[in-house]
């Protein structure tokens, strides 16, 4: 096999040449920026700050090559030998190289390059909340259909590659609970045996404590209803269902639908809200808003003390459960559900009666500027914004923050998904004007 070249002919680079580079700091998406000894940006993937290593070009996007660690040359103490064996094929987790204290630390910086980005001030104390086990700790998971050499009669399940689409066969996951992965062996045989070639994917939901296992197939008619009652029948210790399942959160119960948005580091979600309670403060008496409310698991614990909990949700599917949640756990007189869009709804509930407290939890695109706007101008005096992007909760700051009436009263961040990239933020923000 020839050598690699590392420049063409004429001197430029080329996707492939190998280059050594001095790794400088992490950004949002995993990736290090990096230079090279000609002063050549790279965003490296599997490398960690400060380290000097021999990368890999893969392709240039504007001035900026992306590339791959090789190997490190000068490698960081906080280096580890990855305990997964699909590491680096699959692209699910992008940090199981890094020591985990350090992932928590990259994480925090991450933060705070985002906010200095866009011209939010950074509080002087941002904690950091990790979890004690980094493990198994994904109670949902959707694995890929991956078809083998016979179509779906040999087909295994996993995930997609790193960059790419293609999926990876796994036998195990490190990251995910125990009863999802324990049960992979059956769950092959009822795709192999119930599936059809329409099959794509299986959303799995851990349910009841770990004794009960979700199985959804995408879409729901390729997988036949027989083979999920034969394995039902040889899973020990673990029910196996297709409509529901039972969570349990500070002795609330919730009814979860495969289909249904729910934290899936449900150990590690007690972190997460228990800084968006302290956050909002005492609710005794008021009226929240909870907006992206999801299957209210916050909402139900907050109309243990609101006056009135409304809870704002786009998916009407998703409101059922939410309501229905609200009946089990006895404080249906005091939740109400709204099915719309945040955008459209939260101006129309605020103009019914005033907003006391506001809890904002969107998806990874952040508020839309309607709701950012709305904010500025006639937000409540205290809102809690639960982010799962840095880089969208620092544009929404901006907005509310650097240039709009609020201060940023605290900070935090809870590690909700370890080995990964990913990281959320609790911010409670207070009116000064």
């Amino acid at each position: 096999m020839p050598a690699r070249t590392t420049q063409t002919s004429s001197g430029e680079l080329q996707s492939g040449a190998r280059r050594t580079v001095r790794c400088e700091h992490m950004v949002h998406g995993g990736l290090c920026v990096a230079h090279d000894d000609d002063g050549v940006t790279l965003l490296v993937e599997g490398a960690i700050p400060d380290e000097v290593a021999e990368v890999e070009l893969r392709f240039r996007k504007g001035r900026t090559w992306f590339a791959t660690v090789i190997r490190a040359l000068d490698a960081s103490a906080d280096r580890v030998e990855a305990p997964c064996p699909y590491v680096p094929q699959c692209g699910g987790c992008q940090w199981q190289h890094i020591a985990y204290a350090r992932q928590l630390t990259l994480k925090r910086e991450i933060v705070i390059d985002a906010l200095r980005r866009q011209h939010v001030a950074v509080p002087d104390e941002i904690p950091v909340h990790g979890m004690e086990d980094p493990w198994r700790y994904r109670w949902r998971g959707e694995f890929h259909v991956v078809p083998g050499d016979q179509g779906t009669s040999d087909a295994g399940l996993g995930f997609n590659r790193a960059r790419s689409w293609r999926p990876i066969a796994v036998d195990d996951c490190l990251i995910h609970h125990r009863t999802i992965s324990d049960s992979l062996p059956e769950l092959r045989d009822m795709v192999r045996q119930g599936g059809t070639d329409e099959l794509k994917t299986l959303r799995l939901t851990v349910g009841e404590d770990g004794r009960e296992l979700l199985v959804h197939g995408k879409p729901a008619r390729a997988l036949r209803g027989e083979a999920v009652d034969e394995v039902a029948l040889r899973l020990h210790g673990v029910r196996l269902g297709t409509d529901a399942t039972s969570l349990t959160w500070r002795g609330h119960v919730f009814r979860v639908t495969p289909e249904a948005f729910m934290q899936v580091n449900w150990p590690q979600m007690d972190t997460l809200y228990e800084c968006a309670l302290i956050g909002l403060g005492d609710c005794a008496g008021l009226r929240v808003v909870d907006a992206y409310a999801g299957i209210g698991v916050l909402a139900t614990h907050l109309a243990s003390q609101a006056r009135e909990v409304l809870c704002i949700e786009s998916s009407r599917a998703t409101a059922r459960i939410g309501v229905l949640n609200a009946r089990v756990n006895a404080v249906a007189e005091r939740v109400r559900y709204i099915v719309g869009a945040v955008e459209e709804t939260l101006p129309q509930v605020a103009a019914e009666s005033p907003v006391d407290r506001l809890l904002v939890d969107p998806p990874r695109a952040g508020c839309a500027g309607s709701v950012t706007g709305w904010l500025a101008l006639a937000g409540p005096e205290r809102v809690v914004y639960v982010s799962c992007d840095p880089a969208t909760l620092a544009r929404d700051l901006h907005v509310l923050v650097a240039s709009g009436p609020y201060e940023i009263v605290s900070l935090e961040i809870v590690d909700m998904f370890p080995q990964t990239y990913h990281v959320e933020c609790v911010a409670t923000l207070a009116r000064t004007r």
